[in-house]
């Protein structure tokens, strides 16, 4: 769910949050709890609108993977059961009319990765209905993918992302396809894009999860002059340089523009919790197709990322748009913040070494 505003008083509390820090940060499985307590909690569960969460539709996939993986890391079956009621209202409102949000194309990877059976069961089923719709309709998914090129070309990377991911997920006929529109649409981003450093963070994440980081180049088109030269492999390196380095402002998360300034609205230059969750999970997925032993500085930089999304998130479990806790604060903010820090905690947790154990359990 892209979104970023210049809202009154944002650099002001943003000024007050940098001088003194001194709310500090939840324990990671506090954390956890604090932000899926209240997404569990807020969700209707009953009538005809269960498994939504009120006054936000757009919310319903990345809340509802999130509370997959507030599951997975605490075992709480309430959660589950949070996220088959969002499984459930989208099945009821989106499958029917043949559409899913991208994000809502996730949540039933997600939620098919968790069931009883992977392979066999309805939301597994449901996605490979959604690829396979247009071609049944004599149309084509070449065809489907032209209205993404309508968008700003950083949403679009951020939808078709998850689209690739779903794709892949169910083995889908036009699977590679969905990742060539990817790394295409990945080569119109730059500067004059809403989210640019959001878009490598997403992409990244998705061309990991589905298939190989290696010598394919991301061509350059239009304007995006940025891309000439660069290779799919490149893309972890690209993201490493955009990451907030120690001793400044809002370490461990992401500038949000590639120049590294605010923009010409003279707006804030980095701490977006989306830009973060999305650069955190570009870098663990890069750094889980390492055969050999990971990349150190790609561990130090996932390390750091954990305790700056943890810095984002209330006593009362609330998640903003940035990570002063500032901005906007919807249920879609706080299903992705789940998925980040589950991300980060899987991720390190699997290295078995004591900076692992240290990020994990801060």
């Amino acid at each position: 769910m892209p979104t970023r505003g210049i809202y009154g008083g944002i650099l002001i509390l943003i000024a007050a949050w940098a001088a003194s820090n001194a709310v500090g940060a939840l324990p990671a499985e506090d954390a956890v709890i604090a932000v899926a307590e209240r997404l569990e909690q807020g969700q209707w569960k009953s009538g005809p609108n269960q498994g939504l969460w009120p006054g936000d539709y757009m919310s319903t996939g990345p809340a509802t993977a999130g509370m997959i993986c507030a599951y997975e890391w605490m075992g709480d079956p309430a959660y589950r059961q949070s996220a088959e009621f969002g499984g459930r209202y989208i099945l009821s409102v989106s499958v029917p009319i043949g559409q899913l949000f991208a994000d809502e194309v996730y949540a039933f990877v997600r939620l098919s990765q968790t069931s009883d059976d992977p392979n066999n069961n309805k939301w597994r089923t449901a996605l490979v209905s959604f690829f396979k719709g247009n071609r049944e309709q004599g149309e084509t998914t070449a065809g489907y993918l032209r209205f993404f090129e309508k968008m700003d070309s950083s949403s679009s990377t951020f939808y078709i992302a998850h689209h690739a991911i779903g794709a892949y997920y169910v083995d889908d006929l036009d699977k590679e396809t969905w990742r060539e529109a990817l790394i295409r649409t990945l080569a119109r981003v730059d500067d004059k894009s809403a989210f640019p450093v959001m878009a490598l963070g997403v992409a990244t994440w998705a061309l990991a999860t589905t298939g190989p980081l290696d010598d394919t180049p991301v061509k350059s088109y239009g304007e995006a002059a940025c891309w000439k030269g660069v290779l799919l492999s490149d893309l972890p390196g690209l993201l490493l340089s955009h990451q907030v380095p120690e001793g400044e402002v809002f370490a461990g998360s992401f500038y949000w523009r590639f120049d590294h300034t605010g923009g010409s609205l003279g707006g804030v230059a980095s701490g977006y919790m989306e830009d973060a969750v999305y650069g955190a999970l570009g870098l663990t997925a890069a750094a889980a197709l390492e055969t050999d032993a990971p990349d150190e500085d790609m561990k130090q930089a996932i390390r750091a990322a954990y305790p700056a999304l943890l810095d984002g998130i209330d006593a009362d479990g609330r998640v903003y748009e940035h990570l002063a806790r500032a901005g906007g604060c919807y249920p879609a903010f706080a299903g992705e913040m789940l998925q980040g820090l589950w991300g980060i905690a899987h991720y390190l947790g699997s290295q078995e070494d004591e900076g692992a154990e240290t990020a994990v359990n801060p």
